[in-house]
């Protein structure tokens, strides 16, 4: 009799555990599954103006979870780059100021071609273009792009890099932000209406840095955007193909010629469906592609760049306005010719 009560307590207890271990293991797994889930969804912020041509977005969740290993996948290729360094600080001459988009009028001994990588861009505001690159009127000349947008849409980074300016400027840019970047180019964008990260920020391709507003000199709301070499302006036609909101290439080669300006009204819209690779009347040889690269690779140094090439190491520098000190970084070009 005795015995009997003792295993059917036995039995109860074992069920209560049972019932008990399965709830806290559905809970514990709902919790993760939930901060998974959140944690993807906000890599990028998404607006409800860009979710029409979306559908099943989030209903196909094998579909997101590959499109997720994909942005993996790039993360895991990204160029290293030590946040507390400034980004292509010899290029640059180690000018690093808060004030102004354009410091380096007074530049010495900067290259005289260049190659930028484009793999790691992020459209900065996916939006109509509603002004180009050219001139506006007899005695101004606009040297970005507008794109439209609302008040308060989300403006991001369009590569990786470290964020210079934060500024006002009532009869211009209004506020606006500068960044510079790991691949060499700085870019502005201006008219803005908040800051979402501050000056020296290292920012990563695609992360949000700013809320588009109507400031400064504007007749609408747009962002404002530039793409600029050691403070020149480069047509940003002559880079990304705003139809697509994508890059032409990979790389893009920085020359004289990026610098051009054009004779056409910033009203031309149409000028990005018909670009054309920039070209010299005077036969520019770094366009002509006599001009040869080494991309750096692990394990190169400069002596043995230098030999492969038939070069010798001061050549080598003085080619790149670098120094036999320079530390060479993974996945940058260096001149050979």
């Amino acid at each position: 009799m005795e015995r009997n009560k003792n295993l059917s307590k036995v039995k109860v207890l074992l069920s209560v555990s049972l019932v008990f271990s399965t709830l806290s293991a559905f809970a514990q797994s709902k919790v993760e599954s939930s901060a998974k889930s959140r944690s993807e969804v906000n890599y990028k912020q998404l607006h409800s103006t860009s979710l029409g041509n979306q559908e099943g977005l989030f209903a196909d969740g094998i579909k997101l979870k590959m499109d997720l290993s994909v942005l993996d996948e790039a993360e895991a290729t990204r160029e290293t780059f030590d946040v507390n360094e400034i980004p292509c600080d010899d290029i640059y001459g180690g000018v690093w100021q808060n004030a102004h988009v354009d410091i380096y009028g007074a530049l010495k001994n900067a290259p005289d071609s260049f190659i930028v990588n484009l793999t790691n861009f992020s459209m900065p505001r996916e939006g109509k273009m509603t002004s180009n690159f050219g001139r506006r009127g007899s005695r101004r000349y606009h040297y970005g792009i507008d794109l439209k947008l609302q008040v308060g849409d989300t403006v991001y980074a369009a590569f990786d890099g470290k964020v210079r300016v934060q500024q006002f400027e009532r009869r211009g840019y209004g506020y606006y932000t500068v960044v510079r970047h790991v691949n060499g180019l700085e870019t502005v964008y201006g008219h803005l209406s908040k800051f979402l990260v501050k000056e020296n920020d290292f920012v990563k391709s695609g992360q949000p840095i700013a809320l588009g507003g109507n400031t400064g000199r504007s007749t609408g709301p747009h962002l404002h955007f530039e793409t600029r070499f050691l403070g020149k302006p480069i047509d940003p036609n002559f880079l990304i193909d705003f139809n697509n909101n994508v890059c032409h290439r990979d790389e893009y080669l920085v020359t004289n010629s990026s610098y051009r300006k054009t004779s056409q009204s910033s009203r031309v819209l149409a000028r990005n469906g018909n670009y054309k690779e920039p070209t010299s009347t005077n036969n520019n040889k770094y366009v002509s592609g006599s001009v040869k690269y080494h991309r750096i690779k692990s394990g190169d140094t400069l002596g043995a760049i230098a030999r492969t090439h038939g070069l010798s190491v001061s050549r080598l520098c003085s080619l790149n306005n670098i120094t036999p000190k320079t530390t060479l970084r993974v996945g940058k070009s260096l001149r050979v010719s």
